[in-house]
């Protein structure tokens, strides 16, 4: 700044002259004219930023903003981003786009040019004058802010979309670029299925391989002596080291020495981490955790230069145990990842452990944060399922041990007998229902295990003295097996032999095992069952049986060979080195015919399905002479032209066998889409891949072929395949990027050709409520141009889940189907039967219709996946259904005689019910549309959707079918019990009764401790002894008359509500908790919906957040208001990790919101009016009354008087049950009858003869009711005019009448006669006019809008469709309509005045969990209730840390509800200025909260802001526009804090009157001390500017008077 000055103000030689340079230096400096602030700048280096620049200049100047970048070779570079003019006094805020240089904020990509690497760069805006006489410019104001670059390979790549062909000259001069593409680097994953290792010197090992990317391999190189990287292993341990160590997975040098990073497990089961550091020195240390046995742990290790931290995830069902540690080296730890290889298990000079290695990742450049909660069990692990076999072999094994120590008795006293526990299994054989079995074959109880229990007790007594052990009957059970196989002879038999090879693998023995493997691997006999296969085979290898170790090496080397294991040499030389050690082999041979017969062969092992970029191909191949081994393409085009296309070629060695692994290259215009760069290529009908042995002719004759093998791949359509990313190494020429400039703004809209119409889980009543989806055109024109040439030749594929509980009660029911704009079925429409069966119907051309019955059923009770492919003129239909493991598959195809006309943006299509159909009982799952192509379908590898799994709804059903068995039999014996008159106390117990007892008595005395598998309330006796004890009370009391498991249900309910009550303690919940599960389980809504907030919200047990989604799922589907309310919520708002729908949650609201309107019509008494009370409202709660309160008594006193008014409020109290008194019919209308008769007033009459009209309290009385209607019109009362018009309507059908009446009241706002009128126009009643659904819609707007519940239902539906041509379809408008008039459902108005009533006794753990019940369901008054509580906390009932992220959760939703509650803004505001545990302090945040509360005139809005003002923060500029200060931006604080406390003092009727005006003085006291320092340090400068004055003019003034004087 000093030098800018100097240069506009050059000092003088002369002593004056350096004076008045002086003075204009401190007069431009104090008045400071030029100015320019960089507003709000950006942090990082990104692109598409924006930037506010404020300047002002007192001259004529340019405004420049430049860009300095840093680099680390020493030098800088600045770019000239843009300037403007700048006008005196004129503009003085400028939006730029800050387009910084592409090599600064994208990776380099050959168009991106490279750049070096940047240290630090910063934004310079400057004002400048031009120089003088050819001088520099003069800057005169300036602003620097810094950038952090972005690191290279952190930065995004650009998305070069180009819309249109590029010329053939750009071609041409790209064509040698696109040649040298940059290699695709990825992290490596060591480890990508399950090994199974048998604790022996066995291991896989892996080898890494340089960076190909320059830059990247020059950054491992550099960062070999800092590192940063991290890996994660899964592992199950079926037993600890044997050794001092064993490995785990650890890196070998080149000298066979142990370096960086090296992972063993020591005998005692904790983990030895060894690291390798500078000077070749070795660190290592112990992890204080210990790894568990028969869990699925991940282990994961990351390295940060000398940090190292170890940290364990254990995952055993739902139950997560977390473990972490630290060390910290002196020295910095050294990792070469290319040098030597890696070990995963045993190696050459240490033992692996015993149990299974799961997936392994290795980021050999980065470490991701770290999170427990979102570490999930891989799929593979999922889908191999070994937990599940261990824990029921566990339980067989019990259940035998049982057996064999019985018969062991029996046998040393020399009898026989039948024991307790045959009595018990055989009653439940002959109670339970008949279902598909739940578990294995050889998992039921009797039947299928007799063969077993024979054999042991046939052992038992053979060895009398020396005992028997499973592994002796599971021997037996395999040679019994083997026995009926050689006596059957047939694959039928298969079958029922099966259960035994299992039960003898279970009991140790492998050959039964590897049997079954084989079974299930080739379906021989029985369904074809991978993962079920694979599953038998580890556990027979990790017991070292050979024929496994063969299967699973074959498996992991032949790709083909099973679908669901990825390729993997290094997992097969594993299995393949155990096997050949075993039979002391040098090397294992895969094709010893070959070498034997001296014959060539070829075959490629994993073919790929499509065509699809960089694909992996396993070459097999052996010769017996020098040949070579060609790859090629061959593919057909439409035209009938067949092209070849050479891949690869490679030499073969006589006599050794090989594997060549090969990168598929297949040519661009195969496998990509057309860009200009991409030829196009015209339609092709096949292709295959052909691989030969060949040897060169003789005398140029052609080679000579001895082996090929053949594989077809099917092409890929040319919208579905992947647009390539042209990442080139080099940099294009400047005629190139001339070119290409005008190209690259035309970006391409990106396509969803895959719709998800539904991605997560709807539960459906049954009734006509549904999903309702539009799909809209393609905007890219060739797209839209094919979708709309299919419309008649149609190319797509429906997927679609289902669960239903109930076959359909009607003609059909609505599962997915597709109306067009005047409400007809067009194609597709789908529909279920009364039988079970699925209806399919298409339209054709001319408008044909045809349908057709699939010759299977939809089973109850199990998830189902419906596919169906619609093929021109073709249509096919295949469903799988899984139970468990179990799949059944079933198909039907069906060819119509016309085309199918499938057009989906006409109309919309519906899931589940609609208007004019109702829906399936039971659950939709995930539904997927593809909707321009035909997938291949393949039950094997058809999963069940994570979602799905996640809800685990067929656990809950089989749970609770065993509980509804288990209490069955107990209310049947219980009411045998009171029938005879006896208890089960008495000496006359029944002796099955006791043998139950006795059975699970001995079970959980020697059952083996472990963590519960089950649910709190599935424990045998003690959890269910309290519905055991109800069951026997309500069957003695009720005697003959029976009692109904929902009986059991609701008395459990109400038992719970009774502890609650009498708890009033978190802690009680996780004891009462067991209670409500049950009674959900049998049949108690109420009760489901409870747990389900009691998990979502995590009040007094672990927040689990699917279960809470699973228990509001099974209430909602049996109609449940509150769950139906709850779903909503959840969907829209997108909480607890559901995605937002709304779609779904207008399904959900709907139905509560049609319920709400016809509950109003006919009120229980188990409803309440809805009423919206805020506790820290004095004045609302002094208003809570009941009929023994002073209120209600002072209001009876005054109608008696003859107080209209206080008749009215009395008579609406006790109608509705409002401000807290209960409903009572009877007692209202004789209110409304005193007004009406003996006060003559209008309101009292309307309201009479509404009663009386509908005969609510009161004998109907029609004439009566007309009566009084016809009074309360002429005296003036709109809403009788409205009834009256709906009597004339409804009974005398007198349409004239009726319509006169309405319009009258809809020109005086009645919100029923804009209603009434709307129907008129919806259904053509109105006279002389036909139906007219747009004047309907302006109807029912105008009705929503006054305020009629049902009028905005109805409002909603014609939003959710649209009216073609006049209405726009508005889904998300219509959901909050919906919403709105659900919340005023009187179910959740009983639940409100409970929390009330519980608040006004100082019941506040009781209000707090019924308003919590409120706040679940989305209504804001109970959110900020909640939060409220949990704030006030006044009896420490709650954990502070529940109670703190209680009040950060509602107050926040209840600051996102459309009309926040100020209270909630100011407290949110705080919680945001304070901070907490888990959220940082963000006073930006808590500026906008505060500026929300300001806007709603809340003094502590303005007062706060003032506060955060005086504290040193600097409001935005968007908040200062909302206040409607933004000229007050670059004002100083003590203005700022003036005006805010100005406006805060303005407020009228407020109590911040006070605090905001001494605020004010003591502002104003601060400005007058600032003032009067300035005045003082004024004066020193004018004094001192005085002086010197003097002492130069005195001078000049003598050497003037010196002549004079002479």
């Amino acid at each position: 700044m000093e030098s800018s000055m100097k240069t506009q103000c050059e000092p003088w030689i002369s002593l004056q002259r350096i004076y008045i340079w002086l003075l204009c230096l401190g007069v431009q400096m104090v008045l400071g004219f030029n100015q320019v602030i960089l507003l709000d700048p950006p942090v990082k280096a990104l692109p598409g930023q924006r930037l506010v620049v404020f300047y002002t200049c007192n001259d004529p100047a340019t405004v420049q903003l430049d860009l300095v970048v840093y680099f680390d070779t020493g030098s800088s570079r600045t770019l000239e981003l843009t300037h403007w003019r700048c006008d005196p006094y004129g503009k003085t805020l400028k939006t730029v786009e800050l387009n910084l240089p592409d090599w600064l904020v994208y990776q380099a990509d050959g168009i991106v040019p490279d750049s070096q690497w940047a240290l630090s760069c910063m934004l310079d805006a400057a004002v400048t004058y031009s120089g003088f006489d050819d001088t520099e410019e003069v800057v005169t104001a300036q602003d620097v802010v810094y950038l952090e670059p972005i690191p290279f390979f952190e930065r995004p790549v650009k998305q070069h979309e180009l819309c249109i062909a590029w010329s053939m000259q750009m071609r041409k001069l790209t064509q040698h670029f696109l040649k040298k593409q940059c290699h695709f680097e990825q992290e490596a994953h060591l480890l990508s299925s399950i090994f199974a290792s048998s604790g022996e010197n066995f291991g896989i090992s892996k080898t890494l391989a340089p960076y190909k990317n320059k830059a990247l391999e020059y950054l491992r190189v550099k960062t070999i002596s800092s590192s940063r990287f991290m890996f994660s292993l899964w592992i199950w341990l079926t037993g600890h080291c044997q050794e001092n160590l064993c490995g785990l997975f650890y890196h070998i040098d080149p000298n066979d020495d142990y370096t960086t990073p090296t992972l063993l497990l020591t005998n005692s089961g904790r983990l030895h981490i060894q690291i390798s550091g500078e000077s070749e020195k070795s660190f290592a240390f112990l992890s204080p955790f210990k790894v568990p046995l028969s869990e699925w742990c991940q282990i994961s290790v990351t390295v940060l230069k000398r940090k190292v931290t170890v940290s364990m995830v254990c995952i055993d069902e739902e139950q997560r145990k977390d473990y972490s540690a630290d060390y910290i080296f002196k020295n910095n730890i050294l990792l070469d990842d290319t040098d030597g290889y890696f070990v995963i298990g045993g190696g050459e000079f240490i033992k692996g452990v015993e149990g299974y290695y799961g997936p392994m990742v290795y980021h050999r450049n980065r470490v991701l944060p770290r999170s427990t909660s979102e570490v999930v069990v891989p799929d593979v692990v999922r889908a191999v399922n070994l937990t599940g076999w261990l824990h029921t072999c566990r339980a067989f094994r019990l259940e035998m041990s049982v057996k064999i120590r019985g018969y062991s008795l029996q046998a040393n006293q020399g009898e026989e007998f039948d024991t307790c526990f045959d009595a018990f299994h055989e009653l439940m054989v002959k109670n339970r229902l008949t279902s598909k079995p739940l578990f294995e074959l050889w998992e039921e109880t009797v039947p299928h295990r007799r063969q077993a229990v024979k054999l042991a007790k046939h052992l038992a007594f053979k060895h009398v003295e020396r005992g028997v052990s499973l592994g002796a009957v599971g021997r037996a059970l395999y040679y019994l097996s083997l026995q009926k196989l050689g006596r059957g002879g047939r694959t039928g038999d298969i079958s029922r032999i099966l259960p035994l090879l299992l039960q003898a693998g279970c009991l140790s023995d492998n050959r039964a095992l590897h049997m079954a493997s084989v079974l299930y691997s080739s379906g021989l006999g029985v369904k074809k069952q991978p993962y079920k296969s694979w599953l038998l085979s580890l556990l027979a290898a990790q017991k070292d049986d050979l024929s496994a170790l063969m299967h699973l090496g074959q498996w992991h080397l032949h790709h083909q060979t099973l679908h669901v294991l990825p390729a993997d040499p290094a997992v097969a030389h594993a299995y393949y080195a155990n096997i050949a050690k075993q039979k002391g082999l040098g090397h294992y041979n895969p094709t010893p015919e070959q070498m034997v017969l001296a014959l060539d062969g070829v075959i490629l092992l994993n073919p790929p399905v499509k065509a699809l970029p960089h694909h992996i191909l396993y070459v097999s191949y052996f010769c017996n002479g020098h040949a070579t081994v060609q790859l090629d393409l061959v593919v057909t085009f439409e035209t009938g032209i067949t092209d070849i296309v050479q891949l690869n070629h490679w030499s073969c060695n006589p006599y050794d066998p090989q594997i060549e692994v090969v990168r598929l290259n297949l040519p661009d215009w195969l496998v990509y889409q057309a860009d200009g760069i991409v030829p196009a290529s015209q339609w092709m009908t096949s292709c295959m891949l052909e691989v030969a042995v060949t040897y060169p002719g003789f005398d140029d004759a052609e080679e000579l072929v001895t082996a090929d093998n053949v594989a077809t791949l099917e092409p890929v359509p040319y919208f579905e395949r992947p647009v390539k990313q042209h990442e080139l190494c080099i940099a294009w020429n400047m005629q190139m990027l001339r070119l290409t400039q005008h190209f690259l703004k035309k970006q391409c809209h990106f396509e969803q050709e895959t719709v998800r119409l539904l991605s997560s889980v709807f539960a459906s009543t049954g009734e006509n409520f549904g999903i309702t989806k539009t799909l809209d055109p393609y905007r890219n024109k060739v797209l839209e141009y094919l979708r709309m040439k299919a419309i008649s030749s149609p190319r797509c594929t429906f997927s679609m889940w289902i669960f239903v509980n109930r076959h359909c009660q009607e003609k059909l029911c609505g599962f997915f189907y597709h109306l067009d704009s005047h409400h007809s079925y067009i194609s597709p429409s789908l529909f279920l039967t009364k039988s079970g069966q699925l209806h399919i119907q298409m339209n054709g051309e001319s408008e044909q219709s045809s349908a057709f019955l699939t010759p299977f059923k939809v089973p109850l009770g199990e998830w189902c996946q419906i596919r169906m492919v619609v093929l021109f003129e073709r249509v096919t239909v295949s469903m799988m259904c899984m139970d468990e493991e179990q799949r059944t598959d079933y198909s039907s195809e069906y060819i119509f005689r016309h085309n199918v006309i499938l057009n989906d943006t006409e109309g919309y299509f519906v899931i589940g019910g609609g208007k004019y159909v109702k829906g399936v009982e039971g659950y939709y799952g995930p539904m997927v549309y593809h909707r321009n192509r035909v997938l291949p379908w393949s039950t094997t590898e058809a999963l069940i959707p994570d979602v799905i799994r996640a809800v685990n709804l067929t656990g809950w059903l089989h749970t609770c079918k065993a509980l509804r068995l288990e209490m069955s039999v107990k209310i049947r014996r219980y009411s045998l019990q009171a029938n005879r008159g006896t208890e089960s106390s008495s000496r006359h117990i029944h002796p099955l009764e006791t043998c139950y007892d006795a059975f699970h008595k001995w079970l959980v005395q020697k059952r083996q401790p472990s963590k519960p598998q089950c649910e709190l309330w599935e424990e045998t006796i003690p959890r269910r002894r309290q519905a055991a004890k109800l069951a026997k009370l309500l069957a003695f009391k009720h005697g003959k008359r029976g009692v109904s498991l929902a009986a059991v249900g609701r008395a459990l309910y109400s038992l719970s509500l009774q502890k609650l009550g009498r708890g009033s303690r978190t802690g009680d919940i996780s004891r009462i908790l067991p209670l409500l599960l049950q009674a959900g389980c049998l049949s108690d809504n109420r009760a489901l919906h409870m747990a389900s907030v009691l998990y979502s919200s995590g009040l007094g047990v672990k927040k689990q957040p699917y279960k809470s989604w699973l228990l509001a799922l099974l209430a909602a589907q049996t109609d449940d208001r509150l769950a139906l309310l709850h779903l909503g919520h959840l969907h829209h708002q997108g909480l607890h990790g559901l995605p937002t729908d709304p779609a779904l949650a207008y399904a959900y609201y709907a139905n509560i919101a049609k319920q709400t309107a016809l509950d109003r019509h006919d009120p229980t008494p188990e409803q309440t009016f809805v009423e919206a009370v805020y506790l820290n409202n004095e004045e609302v709660l002094n208003l809570q009354t009941d009929k023994d309160h002073h209120i209600f008594q002072w209001l009876k006193l005054q109608a008696h008087r003859g107080a209209a008014e206080a008749e009215q409020a009395i008579g609406r109290m006790l109608f509705w049950g409002q401000q807290g008194v209960s409903p009572n019919m009877q007692e209202a209308v004789r209110h409304y009858e005193r007004g009406a008769v003996q006060l003559e007033d209008s309101v009292s009459m309307y309201d009479y003869g509404i009663v009386l009209l509908q005969g609510q309290g009161v004998k109907k009385n029609i004439p009566k009711a007309l009566t009084f209607l016809k009074k309360a019109m002429d005296k003036g009362f709109v809403p009788a005019m409205n009834a009256l018009a709906w009597y004339y309507e409804q009974h005398e059908q007198n349409y004239e009448q009726a319509v006169k009446l309405w319009e009258q009241a809809d020109l005086l706002d009645s919100p029923d006669a804009a209603l009434n009128l709307g129907v008129l126009y919806s259904q053509g009643l109105y006279p002389g006019k036909a139906v007219d659904k747009f004047m309907a819609y302006k109807y029912y707007l105008k009705s929503a809008e006054r305020g009629h519940i049902r009028g905005g239902i109805l409002l909603a539906e014609i939003w959710t469709t649209g009216i073609p041509g006049r209405v726009k379809r508005r889904q998300a408008d219509a959901v909050l309509w919906v919403k709105w008039a659900a919340e005023h459902n009187g179910y959740l108005g009983t639940i409100l005045r409970k929390a009330l009533d519980s608040y006004l006794k100082s019941d506040m753990f009781n209000s707090l969990l019924y308003y919590m019940m409120a706040a679940e369901c989305g209504y804001a008054p109970a959110q900020f209730n909640v939060a409220y509580l949990c704030e006030q906390n006044t009896v420490d009932i709650l954990d502070p840390g529940f109670a703190s992220g209680c009040m950060w959760r509602y107050y926040n939703l209840t600051t996102q509800s459309l009309n926040p509650d100020p209270y909630a803004l100011i407290k949110m505001g705080d919680l945001l200025y304070e901070g907490g545990a888990d959220v940082h302090k963000d006073l930006f945040s808590a500026a906008e909260v505060y500026t929300l509360a300001a806007l709603r005139q809340e003094p502590l809005g303005w007062y706060n802001l003032g506060l955060l003002v005086a504290e040193g923060y600097r409001l935005s500029l968007s908040v200062l526009i909302k206040l409607g200060l933004s000229e007050l931006y670059l004002e100083d604080n003590i203005s700022l804090q003036s005006s805010l406390y100005e406006r805060c003092r303005e407020l009228e009727g407020k109590d911040g009157y006070l605090p905001c005006s001494l605020a004010l003085y003591s502002v104003y006291i601060q400005s007058f001390q600032n003032d009067y320092n300035t005045a003082i340090k004024v004066s020193t400068a004018v004094a001192v500017l005085t002086a010197s004055t003097i002492f130069l003019i005195v001078p000049i003034v003598l050497r003037r008077a010196m002549p004079s004087l002479n």
